[in-house]
């Protein structure tokens, strides 16, 4: 069973670690929903689950709540 409260791909996630956002308050806004939230909503997280299925971190245009499927994100060819 996990402990982790926040998600556990942090430290390779671009909406975490930069503003990949237009704009400053999205990027806030995403990782309150999703990164930091302690009732575990990174597993609704689109980034979360191409990490997952994947094993890299997926291109920098998908955000959390992103409707391209994890196919479509594993034939865009770069990750970042």
């Amino acid at each position: 069973m996990e402990n982790t409260i926040h998600c556990p791909i942090l430290e390779d996630c671009t909406i975490y670690l930069n503003n990949t956002c237009h704009n400053e308050m999205v990027g806030l806004t995403y990782r309150r929903l999703y990164c930091l939230q302690v009732n575990k909503k990174y597993k609704m997280c689109k980034r979360y689950h191409a990490f997952q299925k994947l094993g890299k971190p997926a291109p920098r245009y998908i955000l959390p709540n992103s409707v391209v499927s994890i196919e479509e994100i594993a034939g865009s060819g770069g990750s970042n």
